[in-house]
């Protein structure tokens, strides 16, 4: 009845780290506990990223959506993430992904609840809640390791392409003013440039995917 979902949508010294005063990390880290978007916190912080040089995956050669997505996810599996991500960050991508999912839900005039036991049969009224807040979670941690290898190879989105992308997507939805369609878009500058990053870094990453071989008789 439902199609399978795909949300896309991943060191310092110890001398250097000794020169910081302990006032200032704190200060710091209540700063970053605050981050609702990538460009408050350094990905680094928080994650190890694996290494991209050779990246298996499962789907088949010109299955764009199906490669990205393994991507993301070797990227979330074999990284290491060495704290907590900030937690509004991670509660906007959930209550995002919470949207999407509930759109879906409407289209079939069902309720939330039903729709994601029909989507995992495993699922109840009394867990389908964590089972979102977890793929909430998940799609932080790629979009943390997808920054830190856009931070690592130069990949970081400028803000005329910023500029650009919301003006096309302005003029796009029929808006002549770019400030009038983020209102009624709800949708912060700073969610497009996670949104043009993520793209940017998947589309270097498939030049590195490894895929699998079919065996023959």
């Amino acid at each position: 009845m439902f199609q399978k979902l795909r949300i896309k949508s991943v060191g310092c010294g110890i001398a250097a780290l000794m020169t910081v005063s302990l006032s200032a990390g704190i200060a710091a880290a209540e700063e970053n506990s605050d981050a609702s978007y990538l460009s408050q916190f350094t990905a680094a912080d928080y994650v190890d990223v694996a290494d991209y040089d050779s990246i298996p995956v499962e789907a088949k050669e010109g299955d764009l959506e199906g490669v990205q997505n393994d991507i993301g996810e070797y990227l979330e599996n074999s990284s290491s993430f060495k704290k907590d991500l900030p937690q509004p960050f991670v509660d906007r991508n959930t209550a995002a992904l919470k949207g999407q999912l509930q759109a879906y839900a409407d289209q079939y005039n069902i309720s939330l609840a039903d729709f994601m036991k029909y989507y995992d049969s495993s699922l109840t009224d009394d867990t389908y809640e964590e089972y979102i807040e977890n793929l909430g979670l998940t799609y932080s941690k790629k979009l943390v390791a997808l920054q830190a290898v856009a931070d690592a190879e130069g990949l970081a989105v400028t803000d005329d392409e910023l500029e650009e992308q919301m003006e096309g997507m302005a003029e796009a939805a029929g808006y002549s003013d770019v400030a009038e369609y983020e209102e009624a878009s709800m949708l912060a500058p700073e969610e497009i440039r996670e949104m043009l990053m993520s793209q940017k870094v998947l589309e270097f990453l498939e030049n590195n995917a490894v895929y699998e071989t079919e065996e023959t008789e």
